[in-house]
């Protein structure tokens, strides 16, 4: 088998990414080093970020494997890849793209090949257990020579704890283009309402509201609005059909390849190594999540009351007379001056500089 590569060769693991992160369309039929193929186009799903991207494949058409692939970028750069021979054996038959746990109507699922357009409304809970993942962390930091170097760095038990999370907001979603999250517990600084028309992005807090261009779902969210980042995921099981927030829906067990995630209403960062999900059946959401580092579950999220009735006019803000808009930036939408934010910021550099300093002088010496 010969090959001629720009970047790599095509391979298993870009095409499960595509899957994850493109919308792919059949064109046409051609052919290929004297091989049947599909000619496939793809866009960038809204929640799987590769904004601005396109690819371009030919696929073979008895073995499923690419032939030939180019990844576009926004600026005009390109990844391509492509075989130039190929000599196909008995082993070769078998197409190594997904876990053969999964049937081709789970793959469907996950993929949202047989779904309409996503649309559904929902109470979202998260519960982060920060304390134990922060404690696992450091753990397994701290057996490396980096970890080990930096430790006197690390938070003291005289520092106060990390705390926990466990937050509420109302959530409607009708892709491509308009979410809404409006919270129910406390935000603390984070907006109390987020909202994307597809044409604008509002954020409002109590004292304003702040317009930027529309933007897809936060990263934490997009992991459960759109399930297909579970297929760049291996190892990767569909094993029953369960019951959750009173849907039926498909349990999918992953290992990580990616060791982080985002939860979709605090922002906060965890570190897991598997995660179990309950894919809804009917609107091809994660109803629940379970993200878990070494066994302990460090990240919960779950969807409640979920309907798929969704008003469109709710995805568009309409600031009340006399309300402060502001489209000035981060430092305009956090409500600082350019002379505030710099003198914010001086305050946050001496503090940390002071923080180093005690813990310099406090660290063990040998």
């Amino acid at each position: 088998m010969g090959t001629r590569a720009v970047s790599r060769s095509p391979n298993c693991s870009s095409r499960r990414g595509w899957l994850a992160a493109f919308d792919l369309e059949i064109i046409g039929r051609t052919d290929h080093i004297g091989r049947d193929a599909y000619a496939v186009a793809g866009q960038p799903r809204q929640t799987g970020g590769e904004a601005g991207r396109r690819v371009s494949a030919l696929v073979d058409a008895e073995l499923g494997v690419l032939l030939r692939y180019e990844k576009s970028g926004p600026r005009g750069q390109a990844e391509t890849a492509e075989f130039t021979s190929l000599k196909v054996d008995a082993a070769d038959s078998a197409d190594p793209l997904l876990s053969p746990d999964l049937s081709d109507d789970q793959v469907n699922l996950l993929y949202r090949s047989v779904l309409g357009p996503q649309k559904f409304a929902a109470d979202l809970n998260e519960q982060a257990d920060v304390k134990t993942m922060t404690r696992l962390a450091q753990a397994a930091l701290v057996a490396t020579e980096v970890g080990h170097r930096t430790r006197w760095l690390w938070p003291s038990p005289a520092d106060a704890p990390a705390e926990n999370v466990n937050l509420t907001a109302r959530l409607q979603v009708a892709l491509p283009g308009c979410y809404r999250i409006d919270a129910v517990t406390d935000p603390g600084t984070r907006p109390t309402s987020t909202a994307c028309d597809g044409e604008r992005l509002w954020l409002v807090y109590p004292d304003r509201v702040a317009a930027r261009p529309a933007a897809p779902p936060p990263a934490g969210l997009a992991l459960i609005i759109d399930p297909a980042w579970l297929l760049h995921e291996y190892p990767l099981t569909a094993d029953e059909t369960v019951t959750a927030s009173d849907r039926p829906a498909l349990r999918v067990v992953a290992g990580l390849t990616q060791k982080f995630a985002r939860g979709p209403l605090s922002g906060t960062t965890i570190a897991a190594d598997k995660v179990e999900v309950a894919v809804d059946l009917q609107l091809g959401v994660a109803l629940s999540q379970i993200w878990r580092l070494e066994g302990h579950p460090v990240l919960r999220t779950e969807l409640s009351a979920v309907t798929a009735e969704v008003d469109l006019a709710t995805f568009r803000i309409e600031p009340p007379p006399g309300t402060r808009v502001i489209t000035g930036g981060l430092l305009a939408e956090a409500g600082l001056s350019p002379a505030g934010a710099a003198w914010t910021a001086t305050k946050g550099t001496a503090k940390l500089a002071t923080e180093i300093g005690r813990r310099w002088a406090r660290r063990p010496r040998p």
